[in-house]
């Protein structure tokens, strides 16, 4: 109770002196932000009852339509997330992606670049195959985690290319919106722009993934010692492939049709949510569900996403943003040039570093990032920037969900994270600058 108390004080200041003319609805409104994002980025209160007081709070004082603060449990992005959850379950249960792949790692990996390589495949393919990211980056770190224990390769070196699967999904999850679902739906639902599939593998996909190989050469540099012990071990050329059973090749008949509809939904026109909801009943005919499977269903993560995604609905609704922001207008050029971006990237890597979740700080920056911006340059360009200076940077785990999944089931350290964290710092700066912006000026779009 102390500690919660202890929280009260800034908010409680915010609503007496209301500072920058800030009315008493208004200051009620940057209160309730400050506090609810302390308890989220402290654990002081529970997540899923610090996002239930936001949601409260703004829909009496946040002079918003209550249709708009809840516009995310009424939208199909909501929906397509908790199927994935459930689908993802489905895949999970069947064993079939341990069973499928696990003996390609042991064919192929027999150097640390080729490791590297064929965890690169593995990432991409598993985009389409399980939607959820989080399930996704599990079952992919279940698969190579016993890889490594049939080579018996040393702990430190276990740690440190663990390491890699995880950041290194953080990046490819960058070059399609179902890359990750949760985290790049956020960013367009925060932004208030709608873009199709197509359309952000156009601005992304080419400049994702040559971040994606030059933040592998800044991992090769930073623990070439750990890698070289990976290549000393004795691998097997093969292993025995289980047999598969005339349930799991059922199963793989649903997995299969389900992915190849999803990935081809803008040949066919059929709606992805549409396909989901068949494959996930498909799964539930076949008994690879069951109903207490539903209970995967992370039920905090989707009250935090409705809180998070209101925050630049009620800020901009109630006139909070504009008072905040207008008194950095003049921090900004009067054009968009390199200062431009920098005063961006600078404020979002910063704010970033305080307030931890990647949705929390795009929740916060990007609408005052694009208030400040407007009539200077395009909004998605914005968008775009703040998004790789949020979400490709990092410096402990809890910067990073995917990161924190891994360090949470201690498959590295904190330790190693800060120790790639300098020039991961270089890269995200130095991409931004040099390959985003230079590929956005290729295709016409800066």
């Amino acid at each position: 109770m102390k500690k919660i108390l202890q929280t009260l004080a800034v908010p409680i200041l915010i609503i007496l002196f209301r500072p920058i003319g800030l009315n008493l609805n208004q200051s009620i409104v940057l209160a309730t932000l400050i506090l609810t994002i302390t308890w989220w980025s402290t654990g002081v209160v529970d997540k899923l009852y610090a996002s239930i007081f936001m949601l409260v709070m703004f829909s009496i004082f946040g002079q918003t339509p209550i249709l708009r603060i809840f516009a995310f449990p009424l939208s199909e992005t909501f929906v397509l997330i908790v199927l994935s959850y459930i689908f993802s379950q489905g895949i999970s249960n069947s064993k079939l992606a341990q069973k499928l792949l696990e003996p390609y790692l042991y064919k192929y990996g027999s150097n640390y670049l080729k490791l590297m390589i064929l965890i690169l495949i593995l990432q991409f393919i598993m985009i389409f195959v399980i939607p959820q990211p989080f399930s996704r980056i599990i079952i992919l770190s279940i698969i190579i985690r016993e890889y490594f224990r049939g080579i018996s390769l040393d702990d430190k070196s276990q740690s440190t290319l663990m390491f890699w699967l995880h950041t290194s999904s953080v990046f490819i999850n960058m070059t399609m919106i179902k890359g990750d679902l949760i985290l790049n739906n956020a960013l367009l639902n925060i932004a208030n722009i709608n873009l199709t599939e197509a359309t952000w593998i156009k601005y992304m996909a080419v400049p994702a993934l040559i971040f994606y190989f030059i933040s592998a050469a800044g991992f090769i540099l930073t623990f070439n010692k750990e890698l070289k012990k990976y290549n000393g071990c004795e691998k097997l050329l093969e292993v025995d492939k289980e047999k598969l059973t005339n349930k799991d090749i059922r199963n793989i008949a649903i997995i299969a049709v389900t992915v190849i509809l999803w990935a081809t939904e803008g040949l066919h026109g059929i709606n992805g949510t549409i396909i989901v909801i068949l494959g996930t009943a498909a799964m539930f005919f076949n008994k690879l569900l069951k109903k207490e499977d539903l209970k995967c269903v992370d039920i905090t993560l989707l009250f935090f996403l409705t809180a998070a995604f209101s925050i630049g609905k009620v800020m901009t609704s109630s006139g909070t943003s504009d008072l905040i922001f207008s008194n950095f207008v003049s921090v900004f050029p009067d054009e968009f040039n390199f200062l431009y971006i920098f005063m961006i990237i600078i404020v979002s890597m910063s704010l970033h570093m305080i307030l931890g979740s990647n949705v929390t700080t795009l929740s916060v920056v990007l609408p005052g990032i694009l208030l400040i911006s407007s009539g200077v340059v395009e909004p998605i360009m914005v968008m775009f920037i703040v998004y790789v200076a949020v979400c490709a940077h990092y410096l402990v785990p809890v910067h990073s969900v995917i990161i924190l999944i891994g360090n949470g089931n201690k498959l590295f350290s904190s330790k190693t994270t800060i120790k790639y964290a300098p020039i991961l710092t270089i890269i995200v700066v130095f991409s931004i600058f040099f390959i985003y912006r230079t590929w956005w000026m290729l295709i016409g779009v800066l």
